[in-house]
């Protein structure tokens, strides 16, 4: 008989707090220790325990859970979505600009595909596929459909030239949503079935200037991605791949946190689990 396991509600608030403070296992155990009491922690654990528990299957499913309660205070609110995608270094000497283009060097990335609400900036799907020069397309409808199970309407759906096809916008008015995709060069008013194209592609051409202030409220993606970098300055610390997405979606967990945070002061937005 070994000793038994930790629990894994705790070995989640670890993993949380690592993210946060973006320190290695060996500082973020300590870092359990000094605050388990806050936290809610029986029993510190080693920087061992820590690293393993980004293999554990429970850790993940708490995680996913974190990740749904913190769009709570929005989700009767936020009704304007963008998807994009980035790469999140897995080294510091990485750059994503001057090196996403290269195969070599694409494996020293991870690849981050969201969707983020246009308004409260909250990341309400993510996706890290394996491969790092994966086309960003194909998340475009998991993406969107996850979006559409946590939050009451969508009414707009913005996204670049990369999503554009007629299936995606068949997608967004299926959900209520009107389409913004940019338009690619050599592309047709043919619907070939999908009367959302169409619609799309006419209101671009009638009223151009109302279609591109729709269509660029994408920017405010564009912002929560630079935020959220910015809140996480240190490249992903894991060498084995599925621990290094658990690191990756932890910290998309602490950003929208942080973002719950920022919109309960400033609109006054709270859900159930906030304290008061």
């Amino acid at each position: 008989m070994g000793r038994p396991s930790y629990p894994p509600e705790d070995l989640a608030k670890g993993v949380l707090l690592q993210q946060y403070f973006e320190v290695s296992n060996r500082v973020a155990a300590g870092f359990v220790d000094l605050f388990k009491e806050k936290l809610g922690i029986d029993e510190a654990y080693s920087y061992k325990t820590l690293e393993r528990a980004y293999d554990n299957p429970h850790v993940a499913m708490i995680l996913r859970e974190v990740f749904e309660m913190s769009q709570e205070p929005v989700e009767d609110e936020e009704d304007t979505f963008s998807p994009d995608g980035t790469g999140i270094p897995n080294s510091i000497k990485n750059n994503r600009e001057k090196e996403k283009e290269s195969e070599e060097e694409a494996d020293k990335f991870t690849k981050m595909v969201a969707m983020i609400g246009a308004t409260y900036q909250l990341i309400s799907s993510v996706k890290f596929p394996d491969n790092p020069q994966a086309h960003e397309s194909p998340y475009f409808e998991p993406l969107l459909e996850e979006t559409v199970d946590r939050y009451v309407q969508i009414t707009l759906v913005s996204a670049d030239s990369g999503f554009l096809s007629r299936d995606n916008c068949d997608l967004v008015e299926k959900h209520g949503g009107k389409p913004r995709i940019h338009p690619k060069k050599g592309i047709t008013l043919k619907r070939k079935g999908s009367w959302a194209w169409t619609d799309m592609l006419l209101n671009f051409i009638e009223n151009p200037q109302e279609w591109l202030r729709e269509y660029h409220t994408r920017s405010n993606v564009e912002s929560g991605f630079s935020t959220f970098k910015r809140h996480f300055l240190s490249p992903l610390r894991k060498c084995i791949q599925r621990r290094r997405k658990t690191e990756a979606f932890a910290r998309a967990c602490d950003y929208n946190l942080k973002r719950a945070s920022y919109v309960r002061r400033q609109e006054g937005l709270t859900a159930p689990w906030m304290a008061a």
